[in-house]
């Protein structure tokens, strides 16, 4: 049965290069996303788990663009047409969809959708794009955190962290579901991830009898961390000190997003905590703080005993 339908549909399209009764021209009028989960239903579904869903009507970016009027900040938000290298122009429909389907997919040029398969779409012309299995796709928005990617050699692309795969069809509508066998559907949700200690080396010691030293090095992140274009995302570092268990002091610093005041890839960064108080222990406490977040998230947390601490670290 499946193997006729698709014979009955590839004759029907293929017999006439100007009929296509499967054609539904309003997907090529960059429709809202809602349209496109007809078929791409499990794609959609992430998607509207993702900060792309969220872009244009997050209270954050509400109340950091001066509710809409900072200009520069809203074309990536609701991108009419991303393009490798190039700040997108701002779409003036549909803003509320954020960054859609349509912003990513479709290309004016062809007058199709573009993705990283070759495959047989009867609804709407589809092209193969090998850009969209690389980093540079992202470059256009994330432009800086394109660049901190870039010095880092790293052979790890954007997707192979924030669009992790699983096999799976791309489409679920019937019958064009039929013509498709699993493929790597890659997370259109776009997990945030969160750095770990595994992620960090972490090393303490002693400048002198009032200051502890921390150095941190970002091991595996092949970005800077935190890293943003246009947000505040920040790191706090957190050095408490203790008397017989009692906390009598604290030192703290805040890291930014901005060059050298980040956790560089793989560029120790060394940070100073002073006291004047006696004490016998200490805690580190990596926490991070993300734009749209009101909460910080604990990264590293490690308690250590005074005499732990060389001048050469632990």
């Amino acid at each position: 049965m499946r193997i006729i339908l698709i014979l009955i549909a590839t004759v029907m399209i293929t017999a006439c290069n100007n009929f296509n009764p499967f054609l539904e021209e309003d997907l090529l009028k960059r429709p809202k996303a809602k349209r496109c989960a007809d078929c791409h239903k499990k794609i959609y579904d992430q998607w509207k788990d993702s900060r792309h869903f969220h872009s244009w009507n997050s209270e954050t970016f509400k109340r950091s663009s001066q509710n809409y009027s900072k200009v520069k900040c809203l074309s990536c938000h609701a991108p009419y047409e991303i393009k490798v290298g190039e700040k997108p122009e701002l779409r003036n429909f549909h803003r509320e969809d954020g960054i859609n389907c349509a912003s990513c997919h479709f290309k004016d040029e062809t007058k199709s959708m573009h993705g990283p398969y070759k495959v047989f779409s009867p609804p709407h012309p589809s092209k193969q794009d090998l850009t969209y299995t690389k980093s540079e796709i992202c470059s256009g928005c994330h432009q800086e955190t394109y660049k901190e990617w870039k010095k880092t050699g790293s052979e790890n692309s954007c997707q192979s962290c924030h669009m992790p795969s699983k096999k799976d069809k791309i489409i679920q509508k019937f019958p064009f579901d039929l013509f498709h066998s699993k493929k790597d559907l890659h997370n259109h949700s776009f997990p945030v991830l969160k750095a770990s200690e595994k992620d960090l080396e972490i090393k303490i010691s002693k400048e002198d009898e009032s200051t502890i030293l921390v150095t941190i090095t970002n091991k595996t992140v092949p970005h800077n961390l935190p890293t943003a274009d246009q947000g505040k995302p920040k790191f706090y570092v957190t050095v408490e000190f203790y008397k017989d268990d009692n906390k009598i002091d604290e030192d703290s610093q805040l890291i930014l997003h901005k060059g050298d005041e980040a956790f560089v890839y793989q560029k120790p960064k060394t940070l100073e905590f002073t006291t004047f108080e006696e004490y016998n222990s200490i805690s580190i406490k990596i926490e991070r703080k993300l734009s749209w977040k009101k909460k910080r998230e604990l990264i590293f947390f490690k308690k250590v005993r005074r005499d732990e601490i060389r001048d050469s670290g632990l």
